[in-house]
């Protein structure tokens, strides 16, 4: 009965937009098997800090994640963060994906599964437990303490009064040291009963004899026979009821040495709870994706060139994946682009959609568009910056290091994807266009594929020969100023930064006299 409850919910939930819980800390456990391949250099390309949230990946990554399992959010996690740059691991993702949405039987038996196996986002599975972290010594201790309870009974009962007062203290130290032990391990108690549930998880998997699933784990089902014992111990009880049972675990610590010896069992086979959590969070993350796709309205199956030849972008109708009612534009470019238009006019929205696509056509072979044909690329950002108050720099001195990390990552066997808006706004504007012109002119004559956003139609003229031109329009009407989001070629000619000061009820003197020192500009090209 409650498997078909379950059944009925997992069918009606797919498809549909997901609304997981997320409390306060809960990203920082979401992330930590990115943080662990990230920090043993297990990859040779992440989406760095700045640009996972230039780009608001944490967004995306909610609306895509189901939540069934804590093995499952953390690699969809990880892959958002890893876009594929080589066609195996690209086509691998993809075979998998495929495969949950085309077999809707299968699908739901492993969602059955993995929800099953639940979410547990305190434990530390990267962990679980490293060998550095794992020995007999309090395994030994809680035996040799139980071992003394029925050794102080036998002499109680040969003894007398003595040994019975020997026995009491006995019983008073064991339940001592239980406490004070459990306290200190309950933690990891979360660890090592989900890491023997992904053992259980798995075993189940593999009987299911799906013959494209088993084709794909196999590898994964080759570590179970270092687990068996796992399986045979199962997990370490935390349900207390206070009853007889609870008293018989404190004084022999049957809770505390199963802990441990799982643990030391664990931190032994530590590759092998690595592949399965892995393997378990490979599944569930291509059923998150398989169900994103089917509750977008459109998408597309990206084409992904991994030739490594001059890098180039074709994208038709893309959409930013988190907005409603978004309006779909073009990208067909070989070359960089520069972009003009005034203050939200779409400029920003237009970079971001571009570098999204990329992210995740590469990362869930999925797009938010009607079609994407491009070179697989590294991608990088430099747009949504502040002050490092903390670091005491301005925003200048971040801006600047940002562009500097672009520029230092250019040169790799994968073309580079750079979105840059605004570049060196926090600077004044004779240095502003003589620096940002010379770093966007690196930028392309290194190959990069960049795309830049610009209120400095100067920068129009200096790179006319390195970048195409593009830009946004607005209409300036009688109470509003109206936006159509679609973007053209050319320069932007408009200056409707002044009509706006109309609009927003300055004096006529001020408007006015604003558009005749623009006019003298342009004319004289000097200030008067």
């Amino acid at each position: 009965m409650l498997n078909r409850k379950l059944k009925r919910r997992l069918e009606a939930d797919f498809g549909k937009a997901p609304d997981p819980m997320y409390f306060h800390g809960d990203m920082e456990y979401i992330r930590a098997y990115y943080d662990y391949r990230e920090e043993n250099e297990l990859d040779e390309f992440l989406i760095d800090e700045i640009t996972w949230n230039d780009l608001d990946l944490d967004r995306v990554f909610k609306r895509i994640n189901p939540g069934l399992s804590t093995s499952g959010e953390q690699y969809l996690y990880y892959e958002l963060r890893s876009p594929a740059i080589d066609r195996k691991t690209f086509l691998n993702r993809k075979k998998l994906i495929d495969l949950m949405a085309s077999q809707s039987a299968l699908r739901l038996n492993l969602q059955v599964i993995l929800s099953r196996l639940g979410r547990t986002r305190r434990a530390d599975l990267c962990r679980a437990f490293s060998p550095a972290e794992h020995g007999p010594l309090w395994l030994i201790i809680y035996m040799l303490l139980a071992i003394l309870v029925p050794v102080s009974i036998v002499m109680a009962v040969l003894f007398g009064e003595a040994a019975l007062l020997a026995c009491i203290f006995m019983l008073s130290i064991n339940a001592l040291v239980h406490e004070r032990r459990k306290k200190k391990c309950q933690v990891d108690f979360d660890t090592v009963n989900y890491t023997v549930s992904m053992v259980f998880a798995l075993h189940r998997i593999k009987k299911l004899k799906n013959a494209a699933l088993d084709e794909y784990l196999k590898e994964a089902y080759e570590n179970l026979d270092h687990l068996r014992s796992v399986i045979r111990t199962g997990g370490v009880s935390t349900v207390s009821d206070g009853g007889m049972g609870d008293l018989v675990s404190t004084v022999f610590f049957l809770d505390l040495i199963a802990y441990e010896f799982l643990k030391n069992k664990l931190g032994r086979c530590h590759s092998e709870v690595f592949a399965v959590h892995e393997a378990l969070g490979k599944i569930d993350a291509a059923i998150a994706v398989a169900s994103y796709r089917q509750s977008l309205d459109s998408y597309a199956e990206p084409k992904v060139d991994f030739s490594q030849e001059a890098p180039y972008m074709r994208v038709s109708g893309m959409t930013h994946p988190l907005l409603k009612n978004a309006v779909p534009n073009e990208l067909d470019t070989v070359s960089p682009l520069l972009i003009t238009g005034s203050n939200a006019s779409g400029k920003s929205t237009y970079l971001k959609t571009a570098a999204l696509c990329a992210v995740m056509a590469q990362a869930i072979c999925t797009v938010t568009a009607d079609d994407y044909h491009a070179s697989a690329f590294r991608i990088y950002s430099s747009m949504a910056l502040s002050d490092n108050l903390l670091a005491g720099e301005s925003y200048y001195i971040v801006e600047t290091k940002s562009l500097k990390r672009v520029i230092e990552k250019i040169d790799g066997p994968v073309p580079l994807l750079c979105t840059i808006d605004e570049v060196l706004r926090g600077t004044n504007t004779v240095e502003r266009i003589a620096a940002s012109s010379k770093i966007l002119e690196v930028i392309a004559d290194r190959g990069a594929l960049c795309l830049a956003a610009t209120h400095d139609i100067e920068l129009c003229d200096l790179l006319s020969k390195k970048y195409d031109m593009y830009h946004f329009e607005e209409q300036v009407g009688l109470s509003e100023m109206l936006f159509d989001y679609k973007i053209r070629t050319g320069k932007a000619v408009s200056r409707n930064a002044i009509n706006l000061l109309k609009l927003m009820g300055f004096d006529d003197e001020i408007v006015s006299g604003a558009h005749d020192r623009a006019n003298s500009y342009v004319q004289k090209g000097t200030w008067s």
